[in-house]
């Protein structure tokens, strides 16, 4: 029996296991493209002349570092690949990334391949199988965006290309996900590396050196950037296919190496072990709270420094947009559409924080997740076993979840502005967006309740958060170039609250969704402790 001995079998399976995951993902990226296509005659109308009012954008430091290199957007094709395919090719690697890590350590984790290699399937047959279908996904992807795009007027060349460059992006992270699912034990550790060093840190790269310009001296970096490869093929702009190779060469390189990484470690364990621990725990661990901060502890400290960075990386490549709006009327037409004032510098930052809020959402929900993942893999059972209570089990998890989404999300507000601050010596802005932020609290209860309503009574379902974050993450970007109807923009969770200090304070909005987001709390709490675990 060779090492891939049952391959087709694994790739079934995981097939099986996988393909709403695919199908969600690949149905939700393709369509990016041909929607966006069906806007370019309302931003240029037919018999406008693209260059008076796209070049502006095209030399705009901001929107380079935001959209990344502008290569030639003024045919429909390139414009439309600059405005989303760069955004398009990001999270096409955030599904690559996690598509392979919950199908190898994800299900190594709770016991699932160790029971399918009991029997006649080779060492490398689960990684294998679980390549090939992400493979296959990020094919079927480039296929459906390409056809899509094509469908919808574009010129086919340019959409094969802007396909297979959002799909190449996506198997560059197939490949690093593979390797972080050999070298840590928990599928946790793997995809906070592959979602914050590797797409955070490439992200953050790639907006300093984009913002710099095209006549930087440090352009020639951007082809150290693999999260950029995708946007030099150029699509709709003299395609340039050579780039293809080299996302093609890294993921194959990345997945020999984790062939390899596999072959160097023990099942069920990692390459990077984790340190044995005290003989006796201290005093704070006995109990459910002390294990609950002993979990969390570390994804609630990478989290706030991530989003505090991000943060302030973001105030400071907007502390120069005094100059780019006044040479710039388009851009600043669009703050104010998607920031919802005349005033460009508010806009921007109402903007800004409530995107950042999305991102503190996820991190509240894959932190109140692990209560869930505690039972699936039947820790909760045996906590349950001893003196502790359902209530307590459940608020530990709950009470940091909600409490470090807060104080992210309020990170968040006072740091935006500290760049813009200390170079006009207004230190007022800290506080006054720091209100921004403190204003828009009761829509991250919100996301937090619905998550523990699912975990309460619907724990098969408790992944339906994320459409619920998706959609609102959909309408914060994309809302102002769709032109979305006000009530559908308004169904998210910050949709009726007051975004200080553009709109006057709305007590009743607060004081309403608090108290929503209060009761789906407490129906969460109850639902736990009435149902069976695991169940």
């Amino acid at each position: 029996m060779s090492t891939l001995t049952g391959t087709g079998l694994m790739l079934r399976l995981a097939l099986r296991r996988n393909w709403l995951f695919w199908t969600l993902w690949i149905l939700g990226l393709a369509c990016l493209m041909p929607l966006t296509s069906t806007q370019y005659d309302t931003i240029i109308p037919p018999g406008t002349d693209p260059r008076a009012t796209l070049e502006p954008l095209r030399t705009n430091p901001s929107m380079l570092a935001l959209l990344g290199p502008a290569f030639d957007i003024y045919t429909k094709g390139g414009f439309v690949f600059w405005r989303v395919g760069g955004f398009a090719g990001m999270f096409a690697g955030l599904m690559g990334g996690f598509g392979i890590i919950r199908a190898t350590r994800a299900e190594e984790e709770e016991g699932r391949l160790e029971l399918l290699r009991s029997g006649a399937v080779g060492r490398h047959a689960p990684l294998a199988g679980a390549l090939l279908l992400s493979t296959l996904g990020c094919v079927l992807l480039a296929a459906v965006t390409a056809a899509w795009t094509a469908a919808a007027g574009l010129p086919l060349a340019g959409s094969v290309a802007g396909g297979a460059a959002i799909a190449v992006e996506g198997l560059v992270f197939v490949g690093l996900g593979a390797v972080c699912a050999q070298v840590f034990e928990n599928s946790r550790s793997a995809r906070a590396w592959t979602l914050g060093l590797f797409w955070g840190g490439m992200l953050l790269l790639r907006m300093i050196v984009d913002g710099a310009g095209p006549d930087a001296s440090y352009t020639a970096l951007r082809w150290a950037i693999p999260l950029e490869w995708g946007m030099l093929v150029r699509p709709f702009s003299d395609e340039r296919w050579w780039v293809l190779l080299l996302p093609l060469g890294l993921s194959l390189a990345l997945v020999a190496l984790a062939f390899r990484l596999e072959s160097a470690r023990d099942h069920l364990s990692g390459l990077r072990q984790s340190a044995p621990g005290r003989a006796e725990a201290p005093g704070w661990m006995n109990g459910a709270w002390g294990l609950a901060w002993r979990l969390q502890r570390g994804a609630l400290l990478g989290w706030l420094a991530a989003v505090v960075v991000c943060s302030a990386g973001i105030g400071s490549i907007m502390s120069q947009m005094d100059q780019s709006i006044a040479a710039n009327p388009q851009m600043g037409e669009m703050l104010q559409k998607m920031g919802g004032s005349a005033n460009l510098q508010l806009s921007f930052y109402v903007a800004m924080i409530a995107i950042m809020g999305t991102v503190v959402a996820i991190m509240a929900a894959s932190m109140l997740a692990r209560l869930r993942t505690e039972e699936v893999r039947g820790h909760a059972e045996q906590m349950l076993a001893t003196v502790t209570s359902r209530w307590s089990l459940a608020l530990s998890h709950l009470v940091l979840a909600l409490g470090g989404s807060c104080l992210a999300f309020l990170a968040v507000g006072a740091s935006m502005p500290l760049v813009q601050a200390q170079r006009q010596g207004d230190w007022a802005l800290v506080g006054q967006y720091f209100r921004t932020a403190a204003g828009l609290l009761p829509g991250l209860w919100l996301v937090v309740g619905i998550a523990m309503l699912l975990i309460g009574w619907l724990p098969r379902l408790t992944s339906l958060v994320w459409a619920v974050l998706g959609w609102t993450l959909f309408c914060t970007w994309f809302a102002v170039l769709f032109d979305l109807p006000g009530w559908l923009v308004r169904l998210q969770p910050w949709g009726h609250l007051a975004h200080l200090p553009r709109d006057p304070m709305d007590w009743t909005a607060f004081a309403v969704e608090t108290a929503l987001a209060l009761a789906l709390l407490v129906l969460g709490l109850v639902g736990y402790r009435r149902r069976s675990i695991p169940a």
